[in-house]
């Protein structure tokens, strides 16, 4: 298993877009440190979260209803996105290098906020952030270039939200013939203007919630 975390900038920070066709199944750095989470630029880093103590009533209710609506969310439902390797993205051995697939998990996550009409912009325009705190992988097989472009699939699916924490797992498989070739689950945690955690914006929370309970 490869394990990012370390305090260093991916691929000189520098991530190609992708163009991709989406499907539906069943900045830098801040000053506290976060990785802000953009379409272009990324940095990885650990830190640990402070959240303010459920004292309130009314935090406690909004706490439980999580834990609860966590329980209706779907086991098989993903989030899919198609896209396809390009030549720039090889190593010196011929296949993807490691650090571009950070990239497609990101787009893929991008994506997915996006179809739910949550997108970066809007997200900024509010003062607000989102960061990534860590991001665990595990490869499987490589992706190569191919005359005709090999083509693969990033699937997301919403595992928890907890607190100032969503927790996303992330698979991509070949097109083709579904090949597994990488495993992921990543945590994203929400910030305010100030850069410091904040519980998962109310509206974000419930359209992910919503999108991986239904039944579409």
């Amino acid at each position: 298993m490869q394990q990012i975390g370390a305090p260093v900038p991916l691929a000189n920070h520098q991530f190609l877009q992708h163009p991709c066709r989406i499907c539906t199944a069943g900045a830098g750095r801040s000053n506290s440190g976060h990785l802000l989470m953009s379409l272009h630029k990324a940095y990885l880093h650990r830190h640990q979260f402070r959240v303010a103590p459920r004292t309130s009533s009314t935090l406690q209710a909004v706490t439980t209803s999580t834990v609860d609506q966590n329980s209706n969310i779907r086991k098989d439902k993903y989030f899919k996105v198609e896209m396809e390797v390009h030549e720039t993205e090889l190593d010196q051995y011929g296949v993807v290098n490691n650090v571009i697939y950070t990239s497609y998990i990101q787009n893929g996550r991008d994506k997915l906020l996006e179809s739910l009409g949550i997108s970066v912009d809007s997200i900024i325009s509010k003062g607000d952030a989102l960061a990534l705190s860590e991001l665990r992988l595990k490869y499987f097989a490589p992706l190569k270039h191919c005359q005709n472009g090999d083509r693969f699939v990033v699937k997301t699916k919403l595992m928890e939200i907890k607190g100032v924490r969503i927790i996303f797992e992330h698979i991509i498989e070949t097109l083709a013939d579904h090949k597994l070739v990488l495993e992921a689950k990543g945590t994203a945690v929400c910030l305010n203007k100030d850069y410091r955690p904040t519980r998962v914006f109310p509206d974000m929370s419930t359209k992910l919630l919503q999108y991986f309970s239904s039944d579409d």
